[in-house]
């Protein structure tokens, strides 16, 4: 796509400019997906929104020289360029225990690969064009479904089905409500989002992890959510309607990736026997700071 570069400077100016305004009119950018409750984590050339599930990044190039000697935009450099940044990004998100994605990848080329193709494979959310010829061209792609396949670790992948003749007496006292989700505060603590999320108990004991998750519901919703407010947690239909909220007492592990919560909490967990249906569903939610 060109910017009209033999009009005059007036009229190729206003030309980019509604080039401009019409590629903003379809962008992410300005949508209720930018809500403040959205978790949205800055790293090198872009954005993750952990609510969501996206990332975004912009990729830049200048003029070419044409054929004719004339400067031309060039929006195919732009994508090459913004390709190579959701690369680098991508790779920089931590999976579990200081592991990240791009650690993880170096270990197997059919990873890197689908990383890659991922890349190429992310929708143009914004095109912009100035009168210098200079382009600008923003890219999404989410991190559900494909990418979690590729990069969830083995010993994820290794999910035992739940039998329920197998679980506890599952009767509950007369009049109570059974949980349908687990919401947890993280926001007094000094944690920040991964694949990954796992909590365990003051004494070590896991309490949500791969041993109770079912990979269907991993890979196309993600291990856990995450918000950045109490009150849109509580209406999240991710959780439910009668979900149980826990404070997070500190964080452990490497990179502090794993969350510990109190032994009367992890108690009243563990006696929720429904628990494990709406784990293995991961309808698990993370309130996290802004």
């Amino acid at each position: 796509m060109r910017c009209f570069p033999h009009a005059p400077d007036r009229l190729r100016l206003m030309a980019c400019t509604w080039i401009c305004l019409l590629g903003l009119a379809g962008t992410a950018f300005c949508s209720s997906d930018m809500a403040s409750h959205h978790c949205i984590m800055s790293l090198d050339h872009g954005t993750i929104n952990w609510t969501n599930g996206t990332v975004t990044v912009t990729g830049r190039s200048g003029p070419r020289i044409n054929r004719d000697n004339l400067p031309e935009a060039d929006p195919g450099a732009a994508r090459a360029d913004a390709n190579r940044q959701l690369i680098h990004l991508l790779k920089q998100i931590t999976i579990y225990n200081g592991l990240t994605v791009g650690q993880y990848a170096a270990q197997n080329d059919a990873i890197m690969a689908g990383i890659e193709k991922t890349a190429r494979d992310a929708v143009i959310t914004r095109q912009y064009y100035t009168s210098a010829l200079d382009v600008e061209l923003t890219v999404q792609t989410r991190i559900l479904g494909g990418f979690l396949q590729l990069v969830l670790p083995d010993e994820i992948r290794q999910i035992p089905k739940i039998n329920p003749d197998g679980l506890p007496d599952s009767r509950m006292e007369p009049g109570k409500i059974p949980y349908t989700g687990l919401i947890l505060d993280v926001r007094e603590l000094d944690f920040e989002p991964v694949l990954y999320p796992v909590i365990v108990s003051e004494q070590g004991g896991t309490i949500y992890s791969a041993v109770f998750i079912s990979r269907e519901f991993a890979v196309q919703h993600g291990v856990g959510k995450y918000v950045c407010d109490m009150d849109t947690a509580l209406q999240d239909s991710r959780t439910g309607g009668h979900p149980l909220v826990i404070k997070a007492l500190r964080t452990s592990g490497k990179e502090n990736t794993a969350i510990v919560i109190s032994t009367a909490d992890a108690k009243q967990i563990e006696q929720a026997t429904e628990r494990h249906q709406f784990m293995k569903q991961c309808r698990v939610l993370f309130v996290t700071k802004n």
